[in-house]
């Protein structure tokens, strides 16, 4: 298949997308063709290519409905469904006024259907796909919408494959292989440090014989007050995870170093509010798109709880909805970086010019 072949050379995430569109194209007819790359942590928009799409003139007005007004097949939709391509007709029954999109974006600039396609390995959402057709043209049938389908798969997994082939070959330093362990007798010394974990605190910097500040933080929370998460960027600007826990009542304390996760960037952007670690765990599962009950069986806890935490979510942020709290993350960091084509990086954040991809924070963070 033309697919694998393309993805097993590895291009960059925007060439792989412009070698794709003739192929795409031969197998489901479209005017335009759109490949966005997706944070994995909350399915906002982080740059892609773009080719017959919406119109520039047009552009804020599809931000606006995208990231602040409910609309039909919106990317935490159509992944909370399970479905991997879904077409504007089609789900509007036929009916596409119904569709704010439509009305105020496509059908003004001659557009008609859109069938949008999510990029997804395994549980984890690379990008997506956006096909255009113009108004003089039917809209995307069935068949068509389930060949999108079939070619979900293998397009996630070319993705997949450009991002870390991309960062591989400009990476400043190769992570240590294993999550480090540093441990703490009750007094507040060092007991033991794993051969990884050396090489962990090394990344996280500090003078020579001198703990980095993080690590005696968490250390100090875990001693005092029980299980301390933070989520925090290493010297070169990797996302790393540090989890400290008390180990028994006279205080001894573990605390394990780690490669941040994707779901961790909104951690750092949201810290940066002053959120604590519940309500940041609370604010990314309904940027991701959940439900209040669907957030409380994630995380374990009863609505009323994930209402609670999400008011002071709300408050701390300066917003007063679901929608404006997406708004306020996609303008205010990721906007930005995707007005002025920074490329997205493994670790769910945008790689900042003149440092290696996987080097940079979130802005203002």
């Amino acid at each position: 298949m033309e697919i694998e072949k393309l993805c097993r050379e590895l291009p960059d995430p925007m060439t792989l997308f412009s070698r794709l569109k003739p192929i795409v194209t031969a197998v489901v007819a479209a005017d335009g063709v759109c490949g966005l790359t997706l944070d994995p942590a909350t399915l906002l928009h982080t740059g892609g290519f773009h080719d017959g799409g919406v119109p520039h003139s047009h552009l804020p007005r599809l931000l606006d409905i995208e990231y602040g007004e409910e609309d039909v097949n919106q990317f935490p939709h159509l992944v909370g469904s399970g479905r991997l391509a879904a077409g504007l007709w089609e789900s509007t029954r036929l009916r596409p006024s119904a569709s704010s999109r439509y009305r105020d974006v496509y059908r003004p600039t001659g557009m008609g259907d859109e069938l949008r396609v999510v990029l997804r390995s395994d549980r984890t959402v690379w990008g997506a796909l956006v096909l255009h057709r113009g108004g003089d043209r039917p809209p995307f049938d069935a068949a068509e919408i389930e060949a999108m389908s079939a070619l979900a798969a293998p397009l996630a997994r070319g993705l997949r494959g450009a991002y870390l082939r991309h960062d591989a070959l400009c990476a400043e330093a190769a992570e240590p292989s294993a999550p480090g362990l540093v441990t703490f007798g009750a007094e507040g010394g060092i007991d033991a440090v794993t051969p990884s974990g050396h090489a962990w605190l090394d990344r996280l910097g500090g003078d020579p014989g001198v703990l980095p500040q993080p690590v005696l933080h968490v250390c100090s929370r875990a001693r005092a007050g029980g299980d301390v998460r933070v989520h925090l960027r290493d010297l070169a600007g990797r996302p790393v995870s540090l989890t400290a826990n008390r180990m028994d009542p006279a205080g001894r304390v573990a605390v394990i170093i780690e490669a941040g996760r994707p779901e961790h960037t909104i951690g750092l952007l949201m810290a940066a509010y002053g959120l604590t670690a519940r309500e940041q765990d609370v604010a990314q599962l309904v940027v991701y798109g959940l439900s209040d009950a669907e957030t409380a069986r994630r995380l374990g806890i009863s609505p009323h709880t994930v209402r609670d935490h999400l008011k002071k979510v709300f408050d701390k942020t300066g917003t007063n909805s679901r929608g404006r709290l997406v708004r306020l993350l996609y303008f205010a960091h990721y906007r930005p970086a995707v007005t002025t084509a920074r490329p997205m990086g493994t670790h769910g954040w945008f790689h900042t010019p003149g440092t290696p991809p996987g080097s940079s924070g979130p802005a203002g963070v």
